[in-house]
C-alpha cells in the first residue's frame, strides 16, 4: 500500500462493468442445480412451538425441507463473532453462537426457522408458504440503553441485561480527574445510524462439491467466507 499512497490509482475493473461482463452470483449457475429458499421469522422476539414441514415436503419438486433440529441433532453449532472482548474487569465475553436455524426461539425479525431444497426456485418460494410455524410471541425490545435495564425482556436466557460484554480503555483515574478539574462538561446524547455493508445484488451463495478433488467451491457476496 505504500507505493499508492498520495497517487491517482486507475481502476481496473470498470471496463468489464461498462461493457456488460460483471459477474455476479447469479451468473454463476451449475448442472442439476438446486435451490434454496428460507423461511423466516415476522417476529422479533418469539418461542418456537413446532415447526410442521409435511405440506411442504409433499410437494412436486421439493427435495428437502431442514428445521432448526435437524441441525441441532446434526450436531451443527451456531456461528459466533469474530473478535473477542472481553469484560474490563477479565471476565470472556457472553456471547452464544448464533444458530444457522432457530430451534426453540427467533430473536429478530427474518430469523432463519427452515430452509426449503427445492429443484428451481420457483417451488421452493411456493414450498416456504406451505411450512407453517406456531409462535408464542414474547416482548421485543429495540433501544440498546433500554435493554440493558433490570427487568428488560432477555434475547438470550445465560446473557444478563442483554450485556455481552463491558469494555473499557484508557485510564480511568486520569480521566476522572479530567473532568473533575475541567471549566466546563458537556453532556450529550446521540444516535448513530447502522452500518450495515451489502453487496450490490441480494444476498446469494452458489455451492458446488467436486467429488475427485472432494472440495467446495463456494461462489458468493459475503465480504469474508
Amino acid at each position: 500500500m505504500g507505493n499508492l499512497i498520495g497517487k491517482s490509482v486507475k481502476r481496473v475493473e470498470d471496463n468489464r462493468f461498462i461493457k456488460g461482463e460483471g459477474k455476479y452470483t447469479d451468473d454463476f449457475n451449475m448442472a442439476n442445480q438446486t435451490f434454496a429458499v428460507y423461511v423466516r421469522s415476522p417476529h422479533a422476539h418469539a418461542n418456537i412451538n413446532s415447526v410442521d414441514v409435511s405440506a411442504a415436503e409433499a410437494m412436486n419438486g421439493v427435495i428437502k425441507v431442514f428445521t432448526g433440529k435437524d441441525i441441532a441433532d446434526a450436531g451443527i453449532v451456531g456461528s459466533i463473532c469474530g473478535w473477542q472482548v472481553d469484560f474490563k474487569n477479565g471476565n470472556t465475553m457472553k456471547e452464544p453462537g448464533h444458530p444457522i436455524l432457530a430451534a426453540d426461539k427467533v430473536r429478530h425479525v427474518g430469523d432463519p426457522v427452515a430452509m426449503v431444497i427445492a429443484e428451481d426456485k420457483y417451488i421452493a418460494k411456493d414450498a416456504v408458504e406451505a411450512v407453517l410455524v406456531d409462535y408464542e410471541v414474547l416482548d421485543a425490545i429495540v433501544d440498546p440503553k433500554a435493554a440493558a435495564q433490570d427487568g428488560a425482556p432477555q434475547v438470550h436466557d445465560d446473557v444478563p441485561n442483554n450485556t455481552i460484554y463491558d469494555w473499557e480503555l484508557g485510564n480511568k483515574d486520569e480521566t476522572d480527574a479530567a473532568f473533575e478539574n475541567a471549566h466546563h462538561v458537556t453532556e450529550l446524547s446521540y444516535h448513530n445510524q447502522k452500518l450495515v455493508p451489502n453487496a450490490i445484488e441480494p444476498r446469494a451463495a452458489l455451492a458446488h462439491y467436486d467429488s475427485n478433488d472432494d472440495k467446495y467451491t463456494l461462489y458468493s457476496t459475503s465480504q469474508n467466507p
